[in-house]
């Protein structure tokens, strides 16, 4: 079976990664043509953008997250023609998550602009678990297991955003926020392995 070398892997996805984050933040920004006269103005069109912010932030971290889930279980000197083709889908996946923060920040009380969000967020967690089967050597398969937990609950998150979508469709992305367990829930599984 073919093989790819793992530094060449490596470097398309830093660099599919830097540029996702980067992406990111050109969708928070004042419109051009806003005139703002006084500090009151400008402390209310920067409230406005709050719900895009929040976006970004979200974006950030779940990029951050995923890119270093790609390359701290990584431990193998090549890559398998089914990992590099998997790795490919997976990365435009993630060359998709600006497209749709950006749907999301500007239409966020929208429960479609939530579900495309969630669908996105869902379909590159799942890759990176089976990216993360493929590529992980059997001594490191306990530690990875304890990192699928977050994954999880980002996965999780992602659902109960779509659900809170028939609820409070302007609050559904504040699920989230249940992103912060996914470390302590990590850590006590990896203690328990």
């Amino acid at each position: 079976m073919r093989s790819f070398p793992k530094s060449r892997v490596d470097a398309l996805t830093d660099g599919i990664f830097a540029f996702a984050m980067t992406l990111l933040v050109l969708d928070v920004r004042l419109p051009a043509d806003v005139a703002i006269h006084d500090s009151a103005e400008l402390i209310a069109r920067l409230r406005e953008l709050g719900p895009g912010y929040l976006v970004y932030v979200i974006s950030f971290f779940v990029l951050a997250a995923q890119w270093r889930g790609a390359i701290e279980l990584r431990r193998v000197d090549e890559v398998s023609h089914q990992a590099l083709s998997w790795s490919i889908v997976y990365l435009f996946f993630i060359t998709s998550v600006p497209f749709s923060s950006s749907i999301v920040g500007r239409h966020g009380d929208l429960p479609p602009a939530v579900w495309l969000y969630a669908v996105n967020m869902i379909v590159v967690a799942a890759l990176s678990l089976w990216l993360r089967s493929l590529e992980v050597l059997p001594e490191h398969r306990a530690k990875a297991r304890a990192g699928d937990i977050g994954t999880l609950v980002f996965i999780a998150s992602a659902l109960v955003s779509v659900a809170l979508t028939f609820i409070a469709p302007g609050h559904a992305m504040y699920a989230y926020l249940l992103n912060f367990l996914a470390t302590p829930l990590s850590r006590w599984r990896g203690a328990e392995a």
